[in-house]
């Protein structure tokens, strides 16, 4: 043990410097210094914020009554229903929905920095990002829930063979004078033709044609499905004993049982079907967006004279670019790994100490500038919304302006314990369509920007140690700088906000270069 701790205490002695000028780092390199940025960061939440509360992420996707209000799909069956039942504002009732999500971003940073002069540093950054979604959801009974799979169109080939020669027969016998001889049954028979083509061809979209039919239809043993059976034994009764049109004996294939979740998650996910939206869990792993800028040291005051603290201001200028990958229009919740857009961002920091107390404040201007993408043009409480709203849109992002504090304590000439404290605010976005081919009819593209409006507040805890070493006139050791701090977001207004928790750790190493 006392050979282990003599070789520990002979490494801390290479590395620690003599001279140690701890703090939050500088924002600028030494002429001639090279900056190797070693950064990383993991951001987890399952819940957000929305209009000033807290809710699970999956708030969208929950609902008493899963229908329409969710699958807006679902509403042409809807309407057929109603037409074939006579119950007007039908809606079907899968049952209640509850979902769970949570999300996470892990990112690590690589990134050069070079001083160029004593004040002004050129800086880039490259990102390797992954992003995670897991959902679960869960479909329970409710009194009133009266909707199952569709058995499919296979299922109702008779019925609807039976229906049309029934219709074919009773056309043939009407036309060929059959009930001439008596107007009133003609009148009826007449009659008894139209309203059962009309019928004819709602339970045809509501079952099964391919382009309409609904992937859920009443069970058989609901008040609608009873009232879909009798609609068609009263035809056949009439067919049979008013007309003489025998043979039509089938009735509609309705399911037994109610829809369960994986039967409404599999239907959804049918990328042959209306909806074509992966509901499940997402990994994705890929490149974020680089960035490159200038920065420019303008005062530095910083422990000079052997006195800690002091006052020193840089300002840096960046552009972000759009080198990452967008989240998918088909997957519910999706992340991607970049905003699609550029940035050009402006920044400000000032240091102010005195001794073992300091201060850190931060200004930040971000631009983003406006991009096109293809999204499914829906607001925000319609997350399961049909493929057929799927445009191009222009989408101006609204700015953002962030204003920090980060008070410090030096527990040591090497450490820094640091609070941070951070306000920001986002501008509403403009989002319309790309060309006047791409507009959707009734379906104004701005639905886009709802709740896109948003500022929130947040807390962090960290630790810092930063030292120029042997760059430093009169000292040695390894240049570093080195950090770790926890963050979360205490309050949030407006549009919706991620409630995160997130962990950053940074590492930067000097070299001499010239």
């Amino acid at each position: 043990m006392g050979s282990c701790a003599r070789c520990l205490a002979v490494i801390a002695c290479l590395l620690v410097p003599s001279v140690l000028r701890a703090q939050l780092p500088a924002v600028g390199v030494p002429r001639g210094v090279v900056r190797v940025d070693l950064d990383g960061s993991m951001e987890i939440w399952d819940h957000r914020w929305l209009d000033g509360e807290r809710q699970p992420l999956a708030a969208d996707l929950t609902s008493p009554a899963l229908g329409s209000d969710l699958i807006p799909t679902l509403a042409a069956a809807d309407a057929l229903v109603g037409s074939i039942t006579g119950v007007s504002g039908y809606r079907l009732n899968l049952g209640s929905l509850t979902a769970d999500a949570q999300q996470e971003d892990t990112r690590g940073y690589l990134g050069l920095a070079l001083g160029l002069t004593n004040r002004l540093t050129v800086f880039g950054r490259l990102t390797l990002v992954q992003v995670r979604t897991e959902t679960h959801y869960a479909l329970a009974p409710t009194p009133g829930a009266d909707a199952g799979l569709n058995p499919g169109g296979v299922a109702q080939q008779t019925f609807f063979q039976q229906f049309d020669a029934s219709l074919a027969s009773l056309e043939a016998r009407i036309s060929g004078g059959d009930f001439d001889s008596n107007p009133s049954l003609k009148a009826d028979a007449e009659t008894a033709l139209a309203s059962g083509s009309a019928l004819r061809d709602d339970l045809f979209g509501l079952l099964g044609d391919p382009s309409t039919a609904s992937p859920f239809v009443p069970i058989a043993t609901s008040a609608a499905g009873e009232a879909i059976t009798a609609r068609v034994t009263g035809l056949q009764t009439a067919l049979s004993g008013d007309f003489g049109v025998s043979g039509f004996t089938a009735t509609p294939g309705l399911p037994d049982a109610l829809a369960t979740s994986d039967q409404v998650v599999a239907q959804l996910s049918d990328f042959s079907g209306p909806v074509a939206l992966d509901l499940g869990g997402s990994k994705l792993t890929f490149r974020g967006d680089a960035e490159a800028g200038l920065a420019f040291t303008l005062v530095d005051r910083w422990d000079r004279a052997n006195h800690l603290g002091g006052f020193r201001a840089a300002v840096e200028g960046l552009v972000r670019f759009p080198t990452g990958r967008l989240a998918r229009p088909d997957r519910v919740l999706g992340l991607g790994t970049g905003d699609g857009q550029t940035d050009i961002e402006a920044r400000i920091t000032a240091d102010l100490g005195a001794g073992r107390w300091g201060l850190r404040a931060e200004g930040m201007y971000n631009r983003q500038l406006a991009a096109d993408y293809i999204l499914r043009v829906a607001p925000r409480t319609q997350p399961l919304a049909g493929i057929d709203l799927l445009s191009v849109v222009h989408r101006d992002p609204g700015d953002i302006v962030s204003l920090a504090m980060g008070p410090f304590f030096r527990l040591a000439p090497s450490f820094a314990l640091q609070a941070h404290a951070s306000y920001w605010s986002r501008g509403t976005d403009v989002v319309s369509y790309l060309t006047a081919e791409d507009e959707i009819p009734g379906v104004d593209a701005m639905v886009l920007a709802e709740d896109s409006k948003a500022t929130a507040a947040t807390l962090g805890l960290g630790i810092t140690y930063s030292s120029l070493g042997r760059l430093r006139p009169g000292a040695r050791g390894l240049p570093v700088d080195a950090s770790w701090s926890y963050e979360r977001v205490i309050r949030a207004t407006g549009g919706i906000v991620p409630d995160r928790h997130a962990m950053r750790a940074r590492l930067r190493f000097y070299f001499g270069l010239f």
